[in-house]
Formats: C-alpha cells, structure tokens, sequence
C-alpha cells in the first residue's frame, strides 16, 4: 500500500493540532511534518518533524494542510502548488479576492486541486437538510436564519482577533460557515447588508476595535432571504466553544439544524463543559482529502469557487457595514 504524504503548513489555526492527531493514526497516511515560524504555535507538535517550509516541499507531499494566519494563505498556497501538491486551506480562503483568485490560479497552472475546509458540509443533519431542500420537501424556500456564535479564539491564538493576520474579526472567522451552507445549497447571493461592531470586553484588550459581533442579512437570487448571526457572543466561562444553528422556512415546513446537539454535560472538579457526541466533521473532511490527494472523487469537499464566493459575501458584510447601505453582489 501506498501511504500519502501529508504535510501541515503552519500551525497556527487552533484545528491544527486535532488534523496532526488523526493523519498520524491512520494507517494509510504519511504525516512528514509541519512548517510553523512561530515557536509558541510549534510547541504543540513536539512529536513531528518541525522543517523550514521550503525543506519540508522538497519531500514531495501528495497533499499539505494549511493552517497558518489566514493573511498567509496565497503565499502558502503558491509555494505548495508550485511543489506539486494537493491543498486544503483553513477557512476562509484568503483576506482579499486578489489572493483568493491567484491561489486558484497557482492551482490551476499547476494541475492540482485547491479545497477550503469547510467541514459542516460532513454533518449528517446537514446532509439530512440539504436533500429535504432539494427534493422539495419544504416546498418554496422563502428564508433562513443561522446563527454561529462562541467564544473568541484569541485568547488561545492572538492573531484571531488582529485584522492584519485574520483579515477582521468575528465577521471573518464566522460568516463564512453558514454562508458556505447556503452555497452548497444552490443559493447564490444578490445584496449583502451588514452591521459589525466592537465589543472590546471580549476580544484581547489590544484588539479592542476589532468587529466581534455582527449581524448579516442576504438577499438571494432565489427571492429568499437570509439573516447571519456571526457574533463571538459566549462568554469565557460558557461550557463549550459556542454552536451553530440555521432555520429553513418553506411554503411547506420548517426545517431546523442544531449541527452540535449531540453533547452531554460533564462536570469535573475543574468545571462544567459539553462534551460532544457526535461524528467527527473534520475526520470526515480529511479522509475526504485523502481521497481527493489519490485522484478519486469527494464531492463533498468545498473548493475554491466555494471559497471564492463566501469570501466575497465576507467581504460585502464589511463593505456594507462601513457604508451603513446594501452591497450588490450581482
């Protein structure tokens, strides 16, 4: 057997340590290590091979992971293409449509596949809706309202919450989910109308002007409407990370999604948390890699069109929230 060679390009992103854990379990994986610049980030991997990025390409990876600040990703995304290997960036794609654009062209040029990790699209709930949806359950779609709330990140990665390295804040790390949802659903977006604001009491006091709850609303091309809820709006003390939920309303029903229901309460001497139950969303997302790395099909991983287009509703959301007016996407 053939085992594919996996190498993780920086480790910045707080999921980093979770796909390092499942590609050096799985028996048909290669892990071959990982390229970080930032010591703090790199003490996590204490049992891989830590290379300078350029060494680490030399070893020929069938595909790499990125997972760096997401102002990183072109750069990254360019030297892995040029290497000849397969890549899933960490959402969102890029910071700009610029980058966004160049990475799939680096892609294209050199014949490899470019994937943005979007792992909900693995969820069975979800799986569940989308087809109620398309086979016409639900009847017309006359709107949506997702919310995806937690706990800023910062506190455990610095950059999440620094516009320079993420690109803005809660806006950024959390419209781009439901938004993904929506495209994989058939949706296209027409106008994007937003309001993002400051929260200072929950972001690094350095961070303070930084955008931490928000509020989006989608005129689709369909004639539905949609709202997103992209706040990092749970406080330090809430018992998990913070969950994701979208309605579906049609002229036939209402659907419904609650992606991280499956949870249990556990309380320890440390304190109270949720623990989760159900399957393993990011599992799913790589094993789907894998297969796309071996030339086979995995039509449920998002690629860089997917990318493209919820970074463009990403980047209307900021546009119209500093105009205080509708942005055109059509």
């Amino acid at each position: 057997m053939t085992r594919v060679k996996i190498a993780l390009l920086g480790a910045a992103h707080v999921h980093a340590p979770g796909y390092a854990a499942w590609l050096q379990a799985q028996p048909d994986v290669e892990f071959i290590g990982f390229s970080e610049d930032n010591p703090q980030y790199a003490r996590d991997f204490a049992a891989a091979p830590h290379l300078p990025l350029a060494q680490l390409l030399a070893l020929n990876p069938h595909g790499v992971i990125i997972c760096s600040e997401n102002a990183k990703h072109r750069a990254l995304t360019e030297a892995a293409a040029q290497a000849g290997a397969h890549i899933l960036c960490e959402k969102p794609i890029s910071t700009t449509l610029e980058d966004a654009q160049a990475m799939r062209r680096a892609c294209q040029h050199s014949g490899v596949s470019l994937h943005v990790a979007y792992p909900l699209r693995y969820s069975p709930a979800v799986q569940e809706l989308r087809q109620l949806i398309s086979m016409g359950d639900l009847g017309e779609i006359l709107a949506y309202s997702g919310i995806n709330h937690s706990i800023c990140p910062d506190r455990d990665r610095a950059w999440f919450s620094d516009p320079a390295l993420a690109g803005g804040g809660a806006g950024m790390d959390h419209i781009v989910h439901l938004a993904d949802l929506l495209f994989s659903f058939g949706e296209r977006v027409d106008s994007v109308y937003a309001q993002l604001r400051p929260v200072p009491e929950l972001v690094l006091p350095e961070h303070a002007g930084v955008d931490a709850v928000g509020l989006v609303t989608l005129r689709l091309a369909s004639g539905a409407g949609a709202t997103i809820d992209c706040s990092w709006s749970r406080p330090r003390s809430y018992p998990r990370w913070g969950h994701l939920k979208l309605d579906v309303i049609g002229t036939r029903g209402l659907q419904s999604l609650d992606a991280f229901a499956e949870s249990i309460n556990v309380t320890t001497p440390g304190g109270h948390h949720w623990a989760g139950y159900g399957p393993d969303l990011n599992a799913a997302m790589l094993r789907d890699f894998i297969h796309a790395c071996q030339g086979q099909a995995a039509p449920l991983l998002a690629d860089a069109e997917a990318g493209e287009e919820t970074l463009k509703i990403v980047l209307a959301a900021y546009a119209s929230s500093e105009c205080n007016a509708p942005v055109s996407l059509s």
